[in-house]
């Protein structure tokens, strides 16, 4: 059933609002970093400026100071998603395959993890990588992260394989395969969608989080909110490098999501068909 042109006409309205809902924050920062400091705040609005580049050079090049958070942020990133993963999967895997006294539990004391906010851990956290002498290390922060990325991860990843007909696996048994090829040659692949999903996901916590970092990093390896948050002072805020940290740390999540997108469809809808 085709759409009349004023039905049509409504719809292409209303996805142009909502697009601009949500571009509108990250144009407006695009702009208070291109454009010059005093022109920022000025009133009434300046819309038509000349683009200048001093506020990125500043970050990333001379003195560049955001660059090697850069660096420290996909460091981190990087190596919670790679750490949760292997934790994450098994305990997903035989949450939603065995038969586990207590696992209505298990599975709200994961969803009580990621409900309790992240500042109740800082101190245990603080003064436990102390102990071990590790703070201010890579080390403390791909752990700790992991408080929030495993339980979102085990969630999500139990659905996933709950989708996989168990009946799979039994008949390549019977076939002769062995438990571990079955796993590794029928579920795992019927369920990378979901797995690459949730290593997004996971990747994407890590790199937004500055309440860790906040405690737990120091000036050779804070990630690039803490970057951002050194712009902010007693005697004001440079906003123009505050917008130009915060278009640099939109870009790696903003690629990452681009290049994988199919799977987040695949992903999202896996499991939706029943045969």
């Amino acid at each position: 059933m085709r759409m009349s042109t004023p039905r049509k006409a409504l719809v292409w309205l209303a996805m142009g609002l909502v697009l601009v809902f949500f571009l509108g924050p990250i144009l407006w920062f695009l702009a208070l970093a291109l454009r010059p400091p005093e022109t920022a705040f000025a009133n009434p609005p300046q819309f038509l400026f000349r683009p200048q580049l001093d506020a990125f050079v500043y970050t990333l090049v001379n003195p560049g100071t955001n660059a090697r958070q850069l660096l420290n942020s996909i460091i981190v990133a990087g190596g919670a998603t790679l750490l949760n993963i292997p934790f994450a999967l098994p305990a997903a895997y035989a949450l939603s395959r065995f038969r586990i006294p207590g696992k209505k539990q298990i599975m709200l004391w994961y969803i009580g993890l990621l409900m309790a906010p992240p500042v109740v851990f800082l101190i245990p956290y603080f003064i436990f990588m102390s102990r071990l002498r590790l703070n201010g290390t890579y080390i403390a922060m791909i752990v700790m992260l992991q408080t929030l990325t495993i339980p979102f991860s085990v969630w999500l990843l139990k659905g996933f394989f709950d989708d996989v007909p168990f009946e799979l696996e039994e008949a390549a048994q019977v076939d002769g395969a062995r438990w571990q090829q079955a796993l590794r040659t029928i579920t795992f692949p019927l369920a990378l969608p979901g797995i690459i999903v949730t290593s997004m996901f996971a990747f994407v916590f890590s790199w937004n989080n500055a309440i860790f970092p906040l405690v737990l990093s120091n000036q050779a390896t804070a990630t690039l909110p803490i970057g951002a948050m050194s712009y902010i002072a007693t005697a004001g805020a440079t906003w123009n490098y505050i917008a130009a940290t915060a278009i640099v740390a939109m870009i790696p999540p903003m690629f990452i999501f681009l290049v994988l997108g199919r799977y987040i469809v695949r992903g999202l809808t896996f499991g939706a068909v029943k045969g």
